[in-house]
């Protein structure tokens, strides 16, 4: 008999919390994942997010100079 029992994936630290986005942003977004460029909304606003934080810590250090 095969054990229906998947391995667990290795979680990073998470936090949920409630998104508010106007209506034309959440379009774009939706839009994105439908052309197959993200798997989910969630993938999309993760991406995103690292990506903006990555440039204000450059932004930063920069400017620290």
């Amino acid at each position: 008999m095969v054990s229906k029992k998947r391995p667990k994936k290795a979680k990073l630290n998470e936090r949920q919390f409630v998104l508010r986005l106007p209506e034309y942003q959440a379009t774009f977004l939706d839009h994105l994942v439908e052309l197959g460029m993200f798997k989910s909304l969630n993938e999309s606003i993760v991406k995103i997010t690292t990506v903006f934080i990555s440039d204000l810590e450059k932004s930063a250090k920069e400017a620290k100079k």
